[in-house]
């Protein structure tokens, strides 16, 4: 029997990392895990943080917001900054489990850091939480399409396609 969805087929990132992802840091070696367990983003996804909410309001501020919208709309939600950086935390912890996530945190990781680490992991994984929010994709517009500027031909373009030229031997 053939399944449609085999759940037990290696993914391409388990066959590269059957052990876990390394990571190094400071001298150190620490093994986050192949797959992204589901609980994973939970902590991101969480109703206190409202991440989803931000993103909401953000899409219904404009078609096309601005930095400046975006800040205000951050500003409105004064705990998000630091509950968002609470989440990154947790995530690793997550997928670190506790005594590892101990051992890293003792090695003092710095902010700049830890977004190094999410990015490069971001990457591996290949998690899009715009597309998986259907955030990304082809926008309607209301404006007008494009035409072309004039509709005269400007005569630079052979109307049919020539012979190739002619390219002097290599022994001329």
């Amino acid at each position: 029997m053939s399944f449609v969805i085999d759940l037990d087929a290696a993914e391409r990132r388990e066959v590269r990392y059957p052990h876990g992802i390394p990571v190094k840091f400071r001298e150190e070696q620490f093994i986050y895990p192949a797959e992204l367990p589901a609980k994973t983003l939970d902590p991101l996804l969480s109703d206190d943080l409202d991440l989803v909410g931000l993103l909401r309001d953000v899409v219904e501020a404009s078609e096309n917001p601005t930095a400046s919208v975006v800040i205000d709309l951050i500003f409105k939600r004064p705990h998000l900054p630091r509950r968002f950086v609470e989440a990154i935390y947790e995530v690793h912890r997550i997928l670190l489990g506790k005594e590892e996530y101990k051992r890293f945190e003792e090695l003092g990781p710095s902010l700049p850091t830890y977004v190094r680490l999410t990015m490069g992991l971001v990457k591996v994984y290949g998690v899009d939480l715009g597309k998986s929010f259907g955030l990304v994709g082809s926008s309607e517009s209301a404006g007008e399409t494009s035409s072309p500027t004039s509709a005269d031909s400007t005569g630079s373009t052979p109307e049919a396609s020539g012979d190739s030229p002619e390219s002097p031997a290599s022994s001329d």
